[in-house]
């Protein structure tokens, strides 16, 4: 469960809150664009999410005014992975795969459904909102692509995060058939 200072911050609902957007998006929209509008909403709320967390890292660490920017790699992406499960997200493994290129994992994202036999990633919200919290931490833009989805029967939702050229670069080699790990460590 999470603590007063979290909850004062965010408001909790269930899963299938996340599976409602999703079915709402894709009313007259087309897979793409329902895809796209559920990332923006995500996206909408990746300020709101950083906020949650600077809150509950201050709490937490009892440190007032603790910013997660100036947190070591590690230490950071598991207060990170902490956060996002004490809220029913589910953990994240961070793992950097390339100078730039960076993956989340998750056994147990929430806004996966396992078993829906989806044909692509489908948690967008989570791309959106990551791509967000993560850009503003940063202070640059980065992007996310989802490239393993629980909702298609993978093992995990795996999300890869750097550059928009980089996860371009990914994308184009994904859709040509090529592993990502092949196409990642192509990278310049």
């Amino acid at each position: 469960m999470t603590d007063s200072s979290t909850t004062e911050r965010m408001l909790n609902f269930p899963p299938s809150a996340l599976a409602a957007i999703h079915r709402a998006a894709t009313q007259d929209r087309s897979p793409g664009e329902a895809a796209a509008l559920v990332r923006q909403i995500g996206f909408e709320t990746g300020e709101g999410f950083l906020e949650a967390f600077s809150g509950w890292l201050e709490h937490h660490r009892q440190d007032p005014g603790a910013d997660p920017a100036s947190l070591a790699a590690d230490d950071f992406w598991h207060h990170l992975s902490t956060f996002f499960s004490s809220l029913g997200w589910g953990r994240l493994e961070f793992v950097q795969l390339h100078n730039g290129v960076g993956a989340l994992t998750s056994t147990e994202w929430a806004e996966a459904i396992p078993g829906e036999g989806a044909r692509h990633p489908t948690c967008h919200f989570t791309t959106g909102m990551l791509a967000d919290l993560l850009s503003r931490l940063v202070g640059s833009d980065l992007a996310l692509l989802e490239v393993d989805c629980r909702s298609r029967g993978d093992a995990s939702c795996r999300f890869l995060l750097g550059s928009a050229e980089a996860l371009q670069i990914v994308f184009e080699g994904l859709r040509k058939g090529e592993e990502v790990e092949v196409v990642v460590q192509a990278l310049a």
